[in-house]
């Protein structure tokens, strides 16, 4: 027989009785309404009493033993007045000690449990707060007093739950932004362009889109200066800075796409010199002087050009 069917069968006072000692398990059990009603009524001053120590432990500095009392409010009576706020307080004061992961679980667990609470947009904001300084590389003091980084994946976790938890608040595009900024401080240029790339299309109206365009620009141009200048990554950064321009022409990164852009047609024209020279001193003059005019096909003025013309009068082309 189930549990709320044996309750409706006892008497009022073995009811009361019932009532008290499932409340005070830590199992989740299928009441009836009813049950469920007067297991908060019980609970009510057991709640409010609890509450209130913790509220003493706070005010008395003893921070360790009011995180303890208030998660035991929401952990023991989530469905009494004061549980929203317990919770609240205690993401707050493990956000205070460093406690970043711990803080950031919190608020989650406000944000999934009370919606409907007046402190729900706080605890948005909080939990967007705690990500960030997560990013940043900022978490609890260990033992010796030194500070550490979270793993990228745990951070990127945090970041993307900020993001899901209000999809249309100001805080979504702020982690999106934050994973590519992250990925980038990391060293991870893949990832770091996959989360800036987020922005744009997740945001397309954000504030930061531009900036998110004109990192993965500039990001695509250091592989390509790393490497062997390859002409994909080129291309594609050109492709980026292009729609920056067009996309955002009022931004201020729109005058610098429109530098960049110039300065990777400057090294379009070099390389293509260069691919030219190599094939001209192995004597492949027909493949040198493809490259030659496409120096002269990119550019209309400039040393360069002019050194192209004088190469291919060389070579007889």
């Amino acid at each position: 027989m189930k549990l709320k069917n044996i309750f409706l069968t006892l008497p009022a006072s073995l009811a009361a009785l019932f009532i008290t000692i499932t409340a005070s398990c830590s199992t989740e059990v299928d009441l009836p309404l009813e049950a469920t009603g007067r297991v908060q009524g019980l609970n009510s001053q057991t709640a409010a009493s609890a509450f209130a120590q913790a509220k003493a432990h706070l005010a008395a500095g003893q921070n360790n033993a009011a995180i303890r009392a208030f998660q035991t409010v929401a952990n023991k009576y989530p469905l009494s007045a004061q549980a929203p706020e317990a919770r609240f307080q205690e993401a707050n004061l493990l956000n205070a000690q460093g406690e970043l992961l711990d803080s950031f679980d919190a608020y989650q667990k406000f944000i999934e449990k009370y919606n409907s609470s007046s402190l729900y947009s706080a605890a948005i904001q909080k939990q967007s707060e705690v990500a960030l300084a997560a990013a940043s590389g900022d978490i609890k003091h260990n033992f010796v007093g030194l500070k550490s980084k979270l793993a990228g994946k745990s951070v990127q976790k945090m970041l993307m739950q900020v993001r899901d938890n209000a999809p249309f608040s100001k805080q979504a595009p702020k982690a999106q932004f934050a994973i590519g900024s992250l990925w980038q401080d990391r060293g991870d240029t893949n990832k770091a362009i996959a989360g800036f790339k987020g922005v744009q299309e997740r945001y397309p109206n954000s504030s930061l889109t531009p900036e998110a365009l004109y990192r993965t620009g500039t990001i695509l141009m250091d592989q390509a200066s790393k490497g062997n200048r390859n002409k994909a990554s080129l291309d594609s950064a050109k492709n980026v800075f292009l729609d920056l321009q067009q996309q955002y022409p009022s931004h201020p990164r729109a005058k610098d796409a429109k530098a960049k852009i110039a300065e990777l047609n400057k090294s379009n024209i070099q390389r293509s010199f260069d691919i030219a020279e190599f094939y001209r001193q192995k004597g492949q003059n027909a493949s040198a002087a493809f490259y030659y005019r496409e120096v002269l096909s990119m550019s209309s003025a400039g040393s360069l050009r002019e050194k192209a013309k004088s190469r291919l009068a060389e070579i007889g082309q």
